[in-house]
């Protein structure tokens, strides 16, 4: 009969630990431009996807905020019907990311 080994029981957890989910709450700003913005996570990485869908090219900044760490910008410039996907790595523990998406014509 094999015993039960403490590894084992770790070795399951982990993988629960990376799917843990969090909000990401998004507001955008845009100005002269048609801009959508959805959020997503991966472990402790926020991400969120930036399309243009109007006819002017637009530049972006996202700003990440979680908690104490300090707030994070994302630049990029997007061409009609582009887009682009805006990452942030966090060090510690997530309960919430706040982004704040500013775009203006180019």
């Amino acid at each position: 009969m094999s015993r039960f080994h403490p590894f084992l029981l770790l070795s399951c957890l982990v993988p629960a630990v990376a799917l843990a989910s969090f909000p990401i709450d998004v507001e955008t700003h845009a100005e002269g431009v048609d801009i959508s913005a959805t959020s997503d996570d991966v472990s402790n990485v926020a991400t969120v996807t930036v399309t243009n869908n109007g006819d002017n090219n637009a530049e972006c900044e996202a700003t990440f905020v979680s908690g104490p760490e300090r707030p994070f910008p994302r630049r990029t410039i997007l061409e009609a019907g582009e887009s682009a996907v805006l990452t942030q790595a966090f060090e510690r523990a997530i309960t919430r990311v706040r982004v704040t998406l500013n775009c203006k014509a180019k």
